[in-house]
């Protein structure tokens, strides 16, 4: 077989294979926004006046804006790179607001955010924006800044709501210690659905400390419904 041709099958391998993950997802899944940004949600578990914490928003907000279209309610967006909120606050649709933070398990905390190197240094396809609290991310080396943290509980409390429809964590490595605490404290039984990134490879994070983290959210009550690539959706049991 020619190389083109056997890039071409392996092309047509991988999409049949989305598509047959995709065809078994259960009845009322629906993906919002871009090819790039998006992100699969259960249509029949988001209630009347949902709430998305969406956290990590880079230069893509198409799904909160898809969310926003289709079930109304109000999304908070959470990032702590300046450039990534200054974009995304140009562009937010009316029911959005934009919270200049890191996701984290604890509020007020003061923690060194590692910036991305410039976009020439980058591997190709990088968006040149997905800095990282952590500095053995793959894409870390730009410089430092100081930025301030919120966590699940303030956010929500700033909302005026006991729980979220949706919470995304695309936060670039740092989704291992927030969801090993939110599962130990229990307050991830505060979000109906979780959306989740993993960055093992990307990071200091092997591959088991996802397979743990997926196996924490089982503990706590969730169904991990679909794979797609690196993004992992959960639903808890009780919305099935």
């Amino acid at each position: 077989m020619s190389a083109p041709l056997a890039k071409h099958w392996m092309r047509l391998r991988r999409s049949l294979g989305r598509r047959w993950r995709e065809w078994r997802l259960p009845r009322g899944y629906v993906r919002l926004g871009s090819r790039y940004g998006g992100w699969w949600v259960d249509s029949r578990a988001i209630g009347a006046n949902p709430l998305l914490i969406d956290c990590g928003l880079g230069l893509d907000i198409s799904f909160p804006v898809a969310f926003l279209a289709r079930f109304g309610g109000h999304v908070i967006g959470i990032d702590p790179h300046p450039r990534s909120v200054a974009y995304c606050e140009a562009l937010k649709p009316p029911g959005m607001e934009i919270l200049l933070r890191a996701f984290w398990r604890e509020p007020g905390q003061s923690l060194e955010f590692h910036l991305p190197r410039g976009a020439e240094a980058l591997p190709s396809g990088a968006d040149g924006i997905s800095g990282s609290l952590l500095a053995s991310h793959s894409y870390a080396g730009g410089g430092t800044i100081r930025v301030s943290s919120t966590s699940l509980a303030e956010v929500l409390a700033g909302a005026g709501r006991d729980e979220c429809d949706v919470l995304k964590l695309d936060i670039e490595g740092a989704e291992y210690e927030v969801l090993e605490a939110l599962c130990r404290s229990g307050e991830i039984r505060r979000s109906g659905q979780v959306l989740v990134e993993f960055h093992h490879g990307w990071t200091e994070h092997p591959y088991s400390r996802t397979v743990a983290a997926i196996e924490a959210m089982r503990d706590c009550g969730f169904e991990l419904i679909h794979t797609e690539g690196r993004n992992h959706i959960f639903r808890r049991t009780d919305l099935a």
